[in-house]
C-alpha cells in the first residue's frame, strides 16, 4: 500500500513538473535562462580580452556627455529687478 502512495504522488509530482516546463516554454518573457547566461560565461575564460571590450562597449550605451554646470555670467538671461532692467546675451553656435 505505501508502494502505490508513492508511486502516486511520484506520478502526480512528475506530471506538475512537466505542466510547469511546458507553461514556461509557451509563455516565453524574454528574459534569459540560467542555462544560457552561464554558458556565457565561457567566453570570459577562453576569450578574456573580447570579454573586456563587449563589457566596455555595453557601458558606453548608458554614457553622456559631460557639460560644464552654468554659472552666473553663462546664463543668456539676465534680469535685474532692482534696476528694472534685462540684459540678454546672444551665445554663438557651433558650425
Amino acid at each position: 500500500m505505501t508502494l502505490v502512495v508513492f508511486l502516486v504522488a511520484g506520478v502526480l509530482l512528475l506530471g506538475l513538473v512537466v505542466l510547469a516546463g511546458t507553461r514556461l516554454l509557451r509563455h516565453h518573457d524574454g528574459s534569459g535562462s540560467g542555462a544560457a547566461d552561464a554558458l556565457g560565461s565561457f567566453i570570459d575564460v577562453f576569450d578574456p580580452a573580447r570579454a573586456r571590450a563587449d563589457r566596455d562597449l555595453d557601458s558606453r550605451e548608458h554614457q553622456g556627455e559631460v557639460i560644464p554646470s552654468p554659472d552666473d555670467d553663462d546664463r543668456p538671461v539676465t534680469v535685474d529687478l532692482r534696476k528694472g532692467t534685462v540684459r540678454i546675451r546672444r551665445t554663438s553656435t557651433p558650425d
